[in-house]
């Protein structure tokens, strides 16, 4: 049972979990808007605000199901013992990764919100548990998924951007558009069914999905390809006496997938920021330490936190990692950014349907990196994606060791006030 005072910690928990909140959305915003403002898609503060809408809704609508999952899948609670240390534990792994988030997006760097709460649990477990506190094969699972991410959306983004450059620019110039009107809807139409599957399986599973829609499903998909071959259409005729009129046309769509892949993100990212705070909220309701929280309705207002403090996040410093990646690693037109939302999105779906764990900060960056490849090594910032790469790399182990830090700083607070 918990010995410790029930209000207290609650309000720690929920200022901590404002802090990494707004940390998050500042660095994360990026990943659904940065091929969007780097390809002049859409203008930064238009992007900005856009972004801080659907992380709230995101958060509010889909942020439970994959909160759920992640503190059940980091640690085995059986190893914690002391109500008061695991509540500690949860408070320093927050602190620990919205500093380490904090500093990366004043610095402009893209760092995976995934691995600094994962970091800071892990390191809080392995002080209080011993290392048999972690779930090593869980651990394994995220750490073969972050280095498979990359280069699986970045390999998407290279197929889509040279599909598209072979079947839409490549022919008759007096024909271009006529031929985008014939591709532009598929790659829209996929953009959107993904980012609705992922919606969907936000929900429940990719099969409860397929059995609820059914026929409709069948239905949908040629739907949605006739609506966008009117848009497509309409913009043809709207821009086909301008200059890189094709280009104009693949940014009006290019503005729509952005908005719909980075709903799906928030809905996965606020996981990031408010799994400690559902714990300690049930360990100091239930009264028991739990692993496994599918018994339990996360409170509303706990996802209306994180939706919150990531909107604002997004709105104050979101423009910063925005600029390196949408800017600093390569050149990003219409085209080039309508493939970057297209991979991401897909790598995202992919990665869900098979129920593994990634981070979106990858597949952004992968799906970037994979359509600089377009023009060979020299068209990516190489020594920008070298600081990204390094950046991945040690998250873990900070934010982890910072987190043991900022947990025995606690604790001795604790013995103090007791």
């Amino acid at each position: 049972m918990i010995a410790c005072d029930v209000s207290f910690p609650l309000i720690l928990a929920v200022i901590g979990s404002l802090f990494v909140a707004f940390n998050n959305g500042a660095n994360d915003v990026a990943n659904a808007f940065a091929a969007a403002v780097g390809a002049k898609a859409l203008k930064l503060k238009h992007a900005l605000f856009i972004a801080a809408i659907l992380n709230f809704f995101g958060a509010i609508f889909l942020g439970s199901n994959v909160s759920r999952a992640l503190i059940g899948g980091i640690v085995n609670v059986r190893h914690f013992t002391d109500a008061n240390a695991y509540i500690a534990g949860m408070l320093a792994s927050m602190v620990a990764a919205g500093s380490f988030i904090c500093i990366s997006t004043r610095t402009g760097l893209p760092v995976s919100s995934t691995h600094a709460i994962v970091g800071g649990i892990m390191g809080v477990a392995a002080v209080i548990g011993g290392v048999d506190a972690i779930n090593w094969k869980f651990f394994v699972t995220l750490t073969l998924s972050w280095i498979f991410t990359p280069f699986l959306s970045a390999l998407c983004s290279l197929c889509a951007i040279k599909l598209i450059r072979m079947a839409i620019y490549r022919g008759a110039s007096e024909k271009i558009m006529e031929r985008a009107c014939n591709w532009i809807p598929i790659f829209a139409s996929a953009v959107s069914m993904a980012s609705m599957a992922i919606v969907a399986i936000g929900i429940g599973t990719w099969r409860e999905y397929i059995r609820r829609c059914g026929i409709s499903l069948l239905l949908l998909i040629p739907a949605l390809y006739i609506v966008f071959r009117w848009i497509t259409r309409k913009l043809a005729i709207k821009f086909s006496g301008r200059e890189f009129g094709i280009e104009h046309v693949f940014r009006r769509f290019q503005a729509g997938t952005s908005a719909l892949v980075g709903f799906a993100i928030g809905s996965n990212d606020v996981a990031n920021s408010i799994t400690p705070v559902i714990a300690i909220y049930f360990a100091t309701k239930v009264g028991v330490i739990s692993g496994a929280f599918a018994d339990f309705q996360i409170p509303i207002w706990l996802l209306a936190i994180g939706g919150l403090g990531m909107s604002t996040g997004v709105l104050s410093l979101g423009h910063k990692v925005i600029g390196t990646m949408g800017r600093s690693i390569a050149l990003l037109t219409n085209s080039r950014g309508f493939s970057v939302d297209f991979s991401t999105a897909m790598t995202i779906i992919l990665a869900s349907v098979f129920g593994i764990p990634i981070s979106s900060t990858h597949a952004a960056t992968g799906a970037i990196i994979g359509v600089g490849l377009e023009n060979g090594i020299g068209g990516l910032n190489v020594r920008m994606i070298l600081r990204i790469f390094l950046t991945w790399l040690v998250t873990v182990p900070l934010s982890a060791a910072f987190a043991i830090f900022v947990y025995f700083i606690l604790r001795m607070f604790m013995l103090l006030a007791i």
